[in-house]
């Protein structure tokens, strides 16, 4: 009689990611953040509550990550677990969008918010798609949520465009 391992209790699987991220969850790490009795002065509340509007809404990506960006860097090193979930949401369910001078989607790129920056964010994604076949110059880069329940495309389609 052979006796084997035991199977493991639990699996340990990505917890963040595009195909199984939650779509409120930024949502509820900032009302977390707000529900901490002096987790964050007046003027980050402000901030905070404008965040979460702007992702509720989820129709002015570039404000919204120009928020994040604003409140990344005064409160990250207080509240880094916080803004590693909503960094990581954000690159669930954002891309940058090329486009050329007419206004046509030339190519969209996943986002990673390595930088505290936008511009340094964009600059980093028109590289990466200048870097791509059919990446042409005088792109310009905007952002736009994805991954959306009122039917915006999918991260993963976005990736997968970039592979053919």
């Amino acid at each position: 009689m052979t006796v084997s391992a035991p199977a493991p209790i639990c699996q340990p699987e990505p917890i963040c990611t595009a195909e199984r991220c939650q779509w409120r969850c930024a949502l509820d790490v900032i009302d977390e953040l707000l529900r901490q009795p002096g987790a964050v002065t007046g003027a980050e509340m402000d901030q905070l509550l404008d965040l979460r509007w702007q992702l509720g809404q989820a129709t002015a990506a570039e404000v919204a990550l120009r928020l994040f960006c604003t409140l990344r860097i005064g409160m990250e090193r207080r509240h880094y677990l916080a803004f590693f979930r909503i960094r990581r949401w954000l690159e669930n369910h954002l891309v940058s969008v090329c486009r050329s001078a007419d206004g046509t989607v030339v190519q969209e790129v996943p986002v990673r918010l390595d930088h505290y920056c936008v511009e340094a964010v964009r600059r980093v994604c028109l590289c990466t798609a200048l870097s791509q076949p059919g990446g042409a110059a005088g792109t310009r880069i905007g952002f736009e949520f994805v991954n959306w329940p009122t039917g915006r495309r999918a991260v993963r389609e976005v990736v997968a465009a970039l592979a053919v």
